[in-house]
């Protein structure tokens, strides 16, 4: 992911202590490699974070189509 294992080992950490439960379970390095993975309660907040985002593009959308018919051509083609 381009960061270093200590940045990524922080993340981690501030992650688990922004919730009442683990979200994220990491494994030992070594010759096979770290990693992590969900736990119950993060993919629980994963599902919710997405649910909120989706609502949150589908409630913003008229504006942002209003928005678009008043700018100039160059960002119109995004």
């Amino acid at each position: 992911m381009g960061m270093s294992h200590k940045r990524a080992c922080m993340l981690v950490e501030t992650l688990n202590a922004m919730f009442r439960a683990a979200v994220l379970h990491s494994g030992k390095g070594g010759p096979g490699g770290g990693g992590a993975v969900l736990t119950d309660a993060g993919r629980a907040a994963l599902t919710g974070y997405r649910r909120a985002e989706a609502a949150s593009a589908k409630a913003t959308e008229p504006n942002f189509q209003t928005l678009k018919s008043m700018v100039g051509d160059i960002l119109r083609k995004k």
